[in-house]
């Protein structure tokens, strides 16, 4: 197998050169991957950095995934940069369309698609995968957005299309129901859940929120699952489990994502629902450290971008030998649901929710069994200048995460 440290030792600057013995290398280039790479070139300019991506590299808004036409952009005009671009920009290496195979721990080195290279250090920002539902019958008739690849496919297929089904009704399905309906294409909604986005508000919350979006025109098939698909004269026949039929153009999941932590598995790291770290961002391979949707810090998983935003200071020192852990701080998640907003700081642990009624809108406390505020979701547009002061009142009652 090629060693592709012969090729490239000579093409890396003299600057980063004089550290070629302790490279950093980064496992994936979404958000995650990408900020590591910048903070450390920004913290670093004599430092090695090497970027391994399995897809094209560029940067782009994850989250832009689900509003893509209530911005008025497609697969391609969602591209900030390309991974040339950035790898000259920061002085790095980038290797698109490159898949890391194997972590040799005891060699300190990777296995790619194109040869094998070593690390001083080496972070995982793999990410994570949409989970896939069992059915019966056309697999191939369902799309998953969880990049910008698949995103390109998704508006491909979308040209001429009248009616779209998605599977899910947390988070992210409600935001593409919002943005396919307001643009005038029908949706149906199959989940599990008795209301909408029902793992993250309360039920008073749940149907506000999914009446307003039936006012869009979006129909709702909950407590309900899918059983087969059937391709019939090019359009997708739907059997649920209650027995009721659908009959769609297009059908895309978003019913969750597993973090992609097999390489980390295969390499010996402990993992649990995610590779476990702490709040160092270090795994239990003290070379190795994981952030992102891969991640379960301190027996968390928040696959979301602040939490990223707030590690990275931290996990940079640590990449520069300065032990420093993360200060995590509890932050709301912003629905991109514009018919009715919604923010959310998901709550965890036992407790109950508490509703309060704000000229017409609607905020909703969780509480544990002390009584103290652990997380709140606060719906409709004005409610949303309230944030900073459920925050504040979380943080007197001395949340720790």
């Amino acid at each position: 197998m090629l060693d592709i440290t012969d090729v490239d030792i000579e093409e890396i600057s003299p600057v980063a050169a004089a550290s070629v013995i302790e490279p950093v290398v980064i496992i994936g280039s979404g958000h995650a991957g990408y900020q590591v790479a910048s903070t450390l070139r920004a913290q670093s300019p004599d430092l090695s950095i090497t970027v391994f991506t399995a897809d094209d590299g560029a940067l782009y808004s994850k989250p832009a995934l689900s509003n893509a036409l209530a911005l008025g952009k497609d697969g391609n005009s969602l591209v900030r940069e390309s991974a040339l671009s950035w790898e000259q920009r920061l002085n790095i290496r980038v290797y698109p369309h490159t898949k890391v195979t194997h972590i040799d721990r005891a060699n300190k080195k990777i296995q790619t698609t194109i040869g094998d290279y070593p690390y001083g250090r080496l972070v995982l920002a793999t990410g994570a995968t949409p989970i896939a539902i069992p059915f019966e019958g056309d697999i191939s008739a369902v799309l998953s957005v969880n990049d910008l690849a698949d995103y390109r496919r998704f508006r491909q297929q979308l040209v001429g299309k009248q009616h779209v089904t998605i599977l899910g009704d947390g988070l992210i399905g409600c935001e593409f129901a919002n943005d396919l309906a307001a643009h005038g294409i029908k949706v149906t909604v199959v989940g599990l859940g008795k209301w909408a986005m029902g793992r993250l508000i309360p039920e008073p919350l749940g149907h506000a929120l999914q009446n307003a979006l039936s006012n869009l025109g979006v129909e709702w098939k909950l407590q309900n699952s899918i059983c087969s698909i059937q391709s019939i004269n090019g359009r997708y026949q739907l059997m649920l489990q209650d027995g009721q039929s659908v009959e769609t153009d297009l059908v895309l999941s978003a019913v969750g994502l597993k973090p992609n932590i097999a390489l980390a598995q295969a390499a010996g790291l402990e993992t649990a629902r995610g590779i476990c770290t702490g709040l160092d961002h270090r795994s239990s391979d003290p070379s190795i450290f994981a952030l992102g949707d891969c991640a379960e810090v301190n027996g968390q998983w928040a696959p979301y971008i602040n939490p990223i935003n707030q590690a990275l200071p931290a996990l940079v020192n640590n990449l520069l030998g300065q032990s420093t852990n993360a200060d995590l701080k509890a932050t709301p998640v912003l629905v991109k649901t514009p018919i009715l907003p919604l923010s959310v700081l998901p709550a965890m642990g036992a407790g109950e929710w508490r509703v309060e009624k704000h000229e017409g809108e609607l905020a909703a406390g969780f509480y544990d069994v002390e009584g103290k505020l652990r997380g709140f979701a606060l719906l409709g547009r004005q409610l949303q200048h309230h944030r900073t002061e459920w925050l504040e009142k979380l943080n007197s009652c001395s949340f720790t995460a």
